[in-house]
């Protein structure tokens, strides 16, 4: 009887043994399936991440600062950009600086706009040609004033988009971020040294660039037009100008920058004229004013009726001088 007690008991115990095999076999099933799946949502939501970064805390009323907005494309391979930045009513945007921008084709360079009366907004576009990817990826710089003591804010709007450089412009899931500081009140002796809109000193003009010409059957009815695009380093580029000037088909010659007319103008510019006999001179002029002008020779020096009237031009002269030599050897007899 004491042999089949402790039989009974033996067989207890393994049952216990293999239930608690089987409870812990079962339990970390378990936590490796919600670890895989939670490694899962964590790869299914990574992002793009866009955020104002401000080093400082705190500014003096009526002082302007300098708010760069980076891309951090998490090692994903982007190439175009369309950014919303929401800020608060304590401050306002007056400038913005793109010579780190890695925006090499702008869209819409960034403006102030009201697409929500309840708060301000500024808003920008641009392409990265060839595509990018990394972390601390400059956009822009924007320039505010602050106005209003107390907490201002400047937050990326979740209407902004990324798209990857696929091909296809599939548009990148975007986390949008914000930054805030401290406006503090200002004595009246401080006011006296208020700050200009934080330009870098710059001494250097914009980058050398090309102008290309361009004709499309969809674009600009068929008409020809020029594109460009610039950066410049140090303050960013204020506009463009161009200058428009007929070959002079006698001398061939380069026109002088001092006589040219230049008028502000955007890329893409339709060219006024279609014949492309013209010199074609693009003005870049950064915010410190420092210039650099590029330009496209005439493509069509002579067309046919040019040719002859050309040629009757050089037989008249030749035939005046004939003339005069004719005459002078008359009178010498």
């Amino acid at each position: 009887m004491t042999s089949a007690i402790n039989g009974n008991v033996k067989s207890i115990c393994r049952e216990r043994i293999i239930n608690k095999f089987i409870f812990l076999r079962t339990f970390c099933l378990l936590i490796f399936v919600l670890l895989f799946q939670l490694f899962i949502d964590i790869s299914s939501v990574k992002a793009a991440i866009i955020e104002p970064k401000i080093d400082i805390k705190e500014v003096k009323r009526e002082e302007y600062v300098t708010v760069p907005i980076y891309l951090d494309t998490q090692f994903e391979e982007v190439n175009a950009v369309e950014v919303y930045v929401n800020f608060s009513d304590n401050l306002v945007f007056r400038d913005y600086l793109d010579g780190k921008s890695i925006i090499t084709h702008w869209l819409e360079k960034p403006k102030f706009q009201y697409l929500d009366v309840r708060r301000p907004n500024i808003v920008f576009s641009g392409i990265i040609a060839g595509g990018v990817s990394g972390k601390n990826l400059n956009l822009v710089e924007l320039v505010f004033e602050a106005k209003e003591t107390g907490i201002a804010k400047i937050e990326i709007d979740k209407k902004s988009k990324v798209l990857l450089n696929d091909g296809r412009g599939t548009q990148a899931k975007l986390l949008a971020l914000s930054e805030s500081f401290n406006i503090k009140d200002t004595n009246g002796y401080e006011l006296k040294k208020r700050m200009a809109t934080k330009i870098p000193e710059d001494i250097y003009p914009p980058d050398p660039f090309k102008v290309y010409l361009v004709k499309n059957s969809e674009i600009f009815g068929g008409k020809y037009y020029i594109t460009f695009e610039t950066k410049d380093k140090q303050s960013g580029i204020a506009y463009y100008e161009i200058a428009e000037r007929p070959i002079n088909i006698l001398f061939m010659a380069k026109p002088d920058f001092k006589d040219l007319e230049f008028k502000k103008a955007d890329s893409p510019y339709v060219l006024e004229d279609q014949s492309l006999k013209s010199y074609i001179f693009v003005k870049a002029v950064d915010k410190a004013g420092n210039e650099r002008i590029e330009y496209l020779p005439p493509q069509k020096i002579l067309s046919i009726d040019d040719f002859v009237s050309l040629s009757i031009f050089v037989i008249l002269l030749v035939l005046i001088l004939k003339l005069r030599i004719y005459a002078w050897f008359i009178k010498r007899k």
